[in-house]
């Protein structure tokens, strides 16, 4: 289960540049951040998208809620833009943990 703690209930509209990512891998759903930093893109972490493919990708803005949030718009993936490095491990020296999704 996912907890926030001490955190503060956010209210529609409050956050515009955050996105939410929900990356399904198997049985598994992993849930990632973004920032928008356009009307196209969203700026990420290499990490949660490194494996995955853009149909198991799902962007959600203006949702204050995992789920069923009325404010939230589902928007799918195009295509999934890695540094170039293409290997990365948190934590590593030079590890370039950045994706930008379309």
């Amino acid at each position: 289960a996912h907890s926030v703690f001490y955190g503060q209930v956010a209210q529609p509209g409050q956050f515009k540049y955050i996105a939410l990512l929900k990356v399904t891998r198997g049985r598994d759903l992993d849930i990632c951040g973004g920032a928008i930093i356009s009307n196209k893109h969203i700026l990420t972490a290499w990490h949660c998208v490194d494996e995955a493919t853009r149909d198991n990708i799902e962007v959600v803005v203006s949702a204050v809620r995992f789920t069923n949030d009325p404010n939230g718009k589902v928007h799918h993936v195009s295509w999934i833009a890695l540094h170039e490095s293409r290997s990365c491990n948190p934590g590593q020296l030079r590890c370039y943990d950045i994706a930008v999704l379309t």
